[in-house]
C-alpha cells in the first residue's frame, strides 16, 4: 500500500466532499420547488454523515483531514455558482435543473471514490470493507433519488 498516494487520494475526496456538502446545503435552501428543496436538505444530512465517515477513514489510515483541502473545496463550490444563465437579476429556472445535475454528478464521483477505495484497500485492516460496501450502496440510493428529482424538475422547466 502506497500510503502517500492513498492519503493524497483521500484528501482530494475530502476537498470534493467539502464542496459537495456546501452545494447540497445551498441547493436545499435556494431551490424554487419547496418539496424538492426539502428532499435535497434530507440528502444534505446524509452527505454530511458520509463526509464524517470519510473523515474517520482518513484518520484510520494515519492521515488528518486537510483544512486547506476543505477550504479549497468550499471555495470551488462558491466559484461554481457564477455561471451564465441568461438572467442578471433573477434566478433562472434552469438553475434549479443544472444544480440537480451537479449534485448527481457529485454523488456519482463520491461513489466512484468509495468503489476505488474498496478495491485498493482490500486486505488493509485500517479500512472496513463492510463500511465501504454500505457507503457504495448508499451513494447508489442517493443517485437514484437525485435522478428522480432531476427528471421531475426537468419536465417542469423544459416542458413548461
Amino acid at each position: 500500500m502506497n500510503d502517500d498516494m492513498l492519503h493524497a487520494y483521500l484528501q482530494h475526496h475530502w476537498a470534493g466532499s467539502s464542496a459537495g456538502a456546501a452545494m447540497f446545503e445551498r441547493v436545499g435552501r435556494s431551490h424554487s420547488d419547496t418539496d424538492v428543496a426539502a428532499r435535497v436538505r434530507q440528502l444534505a444530512t446524509e452527505i454530511n454523515e458520509d463526509r464524517e465517515q470519510l473523515r474517520q477513514i482518513i484518520m484510520a489510515t494515519g492521515a488528518t483531514p486537510s483544512r486547506i483541502a476543505a477550504t479549497t473545496g468550499r471555495a470551488m463550490e462558491f466559484a461554481g455558482r457564477f455561471k451564465p444563465n441568461g438572467r442578471l437579476v433573477r434566478r433562472s429556472p434552469l438553475s434549479d435543473l443544472f444544480e440537480l445535475e451537479a449534485l448527481r454528478d457529485a454523488v456519482t464521483a463520491k461513489r466512484a471514490g468509495w468503489q476505488l477505495l474498496r478495491a485498493a484497500t482490500e486486505g488493509d485492516e485500517r479500512v472496513d470493507p463492510l463500511q465501504l460496501d454500505e457507503l457504495i450502496r448508499r451513494a447508489g440510493d442517493q443517485i437514484t433519488r437525485l435522478e428522480d428529482l432531476h427528471l421531475r424538475v426537468g419536465r417542469t422547466v423544459i416542458g413548461a
